[in-house]
Protein backbone atom coordinates (compact mmCIF):
# COMPACT_ATOMS: atom_id res chain seq x y z
CA UNK A 1 0.00 0.00 0.00
CA UNK A 2 1.64 4.02 -0.86
CA UNK A 3 0.62 5.76 1.98
CA UNK A 4 -0.96 9.19 1.31
CA UNK A 5 -0.75 12.12 3.23
CA UNK A 6 -4.25 13.63 4.57
CA UNK A 7 -3.95 14.62 8.76
CA UNK A 8 -2.00 17.72 9.47
CA UNK A 9 -0.01 17.24 13.27
CA UNK A 10 -1.56 19.44 15.83
CA UNK A 11 1.03 20.98 17.46
CA UNK A 12 0.11 22.31 20.72
CA UNK A 13 3.32 23.41 22.42
CA UNK A 14 4.32 25.02 25.99
CA UNK A 15 7.34 26.24 27.55
CA UNK A 16 7.74 26.06 31.85
CA UNK A 17 10.43 28.59 32.11
CA UNK A 18 11.07 27.90 35.58
CA UNK A 19 11.71 24.23 34.87
CA UNK A 20 13.15 25.11 31.83
CA UNK A 21 10.92 22.04 30.48
CA UNK A 22 9.41 21.58 26.78
CA UNK A 23 5.41 20.14 26.39
CA UNK A 24 4.62 18.55 23.25
CA UNK A 25 0.70 18.24 23.42
CA UNK A 26 0.63 17.98 26.97
CA UNK A 27 4.17 15.75 26.94
CA UNK A 28 7.04 16.67 28.78
CA UNK A 29 9.49 15.98 25.50
CA UNK A 30 13.30 16.71 25.45
CA UNK A 31 13.84 18.09 21.81
CA UNK A 32 16.30 16.34 19.95
CA UNK A 33 20.09 17.39 20.58
CA UNK A 34 22.68 15.48 17.99
CA UNK A 35 25.68 16.02 20.56
CA UNK A 36 24.17 14.06 22.96
CA UNK A 37 22.22 11.17 21.04
CA UNK A 38 25.41 10.33 19.44
CA UNK A 39 27.03 9.66 22.71
CA UNK A 40 24.05 7.77 24.01
CA UNK A 41 23.95 5.68 20.70
CA UNK A 42 27.60 5.36 20.47
CA UNK A 43 27.80 4.05 24.19
CA UNK A 44 25.05 1.45 23.19
CA UNK A 45 26.51 0.37 20.04
CA UNK A 46 30.09 -0.72 22.18
CA UNK A 47 27.27 -1.91 25.22
CA UNK A 48 27.48 -5.76 24.22
CA UNK A 49 27.44 -7.26 27.54
CA UNK A 50 24.26 -5.39 28.42
CA UNK A 51 22.79 -5.58 24.88
CA UNK A 52 23.09 -1.61 24.58
CA UNK A 53 21.56 -0.98 20.85
CA UNK A 54 18.52 -3.38 21.48
CA UNK A 55 17.88 -1.96 24.95
CA UNK A 56 18.15 2.14 23.12
CA UNK A 57 15.78 0.72 20.67
CA UNK A 58 13.14 -1.27 22.87
CA UNK A 59 13.21 2.17 25.01
CA UNK A 60 12.42 3.75 21.71
CA UNK A 61 9.77 1.81 20.89
CA UNK A 62 7.99 1.84 23.95
CA UNK A 63 8.29 5.64 24.18
CA UNK A 64 7.13 6.38 20.69
CA UNK A 65 4.28 3.90 20.64
CA UNK A 66 2.93 5.77 24.21
CA UNK A 67 3.05 8.74 22.58
CA UNK A 68 1.80 8.10 19.40
CA UNK A 69 -1.21 6.28 20.52
CA UNK A 70 -2.12 8.55 23.04
CA UNK A 71 -2.69 11.26 20.30
CA UNK A 72 -4.08 8.96 17.98
CA UNK A 73 -6.60 8.22 20.91
CA UNK A 74 -7.05 12.22 21.77
CA UNK A 75 -8.46 12.98 18.39
CA UNK A 76 -9.67 9.62 17.08
CA UNK A 77 -7.29 8.92 14.45
CA UNK A 78 -7.76 5.12 13.06
CA UNK A 79 -7.05 5.64 9.54
CA UNK A 80 -3.99 3.75 9.05
CA UNK A 81 -2.37 6.38 6.79
CA UNK A 82 -3.25 9.26 8.81
CA UNK A 83 -1.18 7.45 11.67
CA UNK A 84 1.74 7.56 9.53
CA UNK A 85 1.02 10.72 8.53
CA UNK A 86 1.21 12.02 11.59
CA UNK A 87 4.09 9.79 12.69
CA UNK A 88 6.05 11.72 9.90
CA UNK A 89 5.47 14.83 11.30
CA UNK A 90 5.78 14.44 14.96
CA UNK A 91 9.49 12.85 14.15
CA UNK A 92 10.28 15.86 12.25
CA UNK A 93 8.73 18.05 14.75
CA UNK A 94 11.44 16.66 17.74
CA UNK A 95 13.82 17.29 15.51
CA UNK A 96 14.62 13.54 14.71
CA UNK A 97 15.03 13.96 10.90
CA UNK A 98 12.96 13.54 8.11
CA UNK A 99 11.58 10.15 7.84
CA UNK A 100 9.00 8.95 5.07
CA UNK A 101 7.43 5.68 5.29
CA UNK A 102 7.27 3.81 1.82
CA UNK A 103 5.00 1.27 2.52
CA UNK A 104 3.05 -0.34 5.09
CA UNK A 105 1.06 -3.67 5.33
CA UNK A 106 0.37 -6.07 7.97
CA UNK A 107 3.59 -8.06 8.19
CA UNK A 108 5.84 -5.52 6.56
CA UNK A 109 6.80 -1.55 6.67
CA UNK A 110 9.57 0.08 4.98
CA UNK A 111 10.72 3.75 5.73
CA UNK A 112 13.70 6.10 4.34
CA UNK A 113 15.23 9.42 5.73
CA UNK A 114 16.63 11.44 3.67
CA UNK A 115 17.79 13.62 6.40
CA UNK A 116 18.93 12.27 10.07
CA UNK A 117 20.25 14.63 12.82
CA UNK A 118 21.55 11.83 14.12
CA UNK A 119 23.73 10.94 11.71
CA UNK A 120 24.12 14.07 10.69
CA UNK A 121 25.72 14.40 14.07
CA UNK A 122 27.80 11.12 14.37
CA UNK A 123 29.68 12.16 10.68
CA UNK A 124 30.78 15.14 12.14
CA UNK A 125 31.66 13.97 15.64
CA UNK A 126 33.46 10.72 14.31
CA UNK A 127 32.90 10.60 10.41
CA UNK A 128 31.42 7.74 8.68
CA UNK A 129 31.18 4.11 9.28
CA UNK A 130 30.49 0.66 7.99
CA UNK A 131 27.44 0.09 9.71
CA UNK A 132 24.25 2.11 11.00
CA UNK A 133 23.80 3.78 14.00
CA UNK A 134 19.87 4.45 13.91
CA UNK A 135 18.38 2.16 16.80
CA UNK A 136 16.49 4.95 17.96
CA UNK A 137 14.77 5.25 14.65
CA UNK A 138 14.51 1.56 14.22
CA UNK A 139 12.82 1.71 17.27
CA UNK A 140 10.03 4.71 16.00
CA UNK A 141 9.35 2.80 13.29
CA UNK A 142 8.74 -0.83 15.11
CA UNK A 143 6.16 1.65 16.96
CA UNK A 144 4.32 3.22 14.09
CA UNK A 145 4.32 -0.19 12.05
CA UNK A 146 2.51 -1.75 15.30
CA UNK A 147 0.32 1.30 15.58
CA UNK A 148 -0.97 0.99 11.87
CA UNK A 149 -1.44 -2.75 12.31
CA UNK A 150 -3.03 -2.47 15.89
CA UNK A 151 -0.44 -4.61 17.49
CA UNK A 152 1.44 -4.16 20.45
CA UNK A 153 5.00 -3.00 20.77
CA UNK A 154 7.74 -5.84 19.96
CA UNK A 155 5.53 -7.48 17.60
CA UNK A 156 7.87 -5.70 14.67
CA UNK A 157 11.48 -6.68 13.79
CA UNK A 158 13.26 -3.25 12.45
CA UNK A 159 16.57 -3.80 10.69
CA UNK A 160 18.16 -0.45 9.34
CA UNK A 161 18.98 -1.71 5.14
CA UNK A 162 20.97 1.50 4.49
CA UNK A 163 22.54 4.14 6.70
CA UNK A 164 23.73 8.00 5.81
CA UNK A 165 26.41 7.48 7.86
CA UNK A 166 27.49 4.55 5.64
CA UNK A 167 27.78 7.04 3.04
CA UNK A 168 24.41 5.62 1.19
CA UNK A 169 22.03 8.54 0.29
CA UNK A 170 19.25 7.75 2.76
CA UNK A 171 18.81 5.92 5.76
CA UNK A 172 16.70 3.12 5.10
CA UNK A 173 14.75 0.62 7.18
CA UNK A 174 12.68 -2.64 7.09
CA UNK A 175 10.38 -3.72 9.39
CA UNK A 176 8.76 -7.40 9.44
CA UNK A 177 6.38 -9.12 11.74
CA UNK A 178 7.81 -10.95 14.25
Amino acid sequence: MVIEKRTEFELDYKFDPVRSRHYLNGVCTVLHCHHYATLYTQLADVATDFKGKELLNNAAEDTFYEVLNSYFMQYQIEKPEEKVTIAEQYWQTVGMGLIRFTGIGKYAATAEMDYSHLDEGWLKKWGSRDRPVNFITAGFVAAVAALVNNKPTQSFYVLETKGLVCGDDVSAFKAVLK
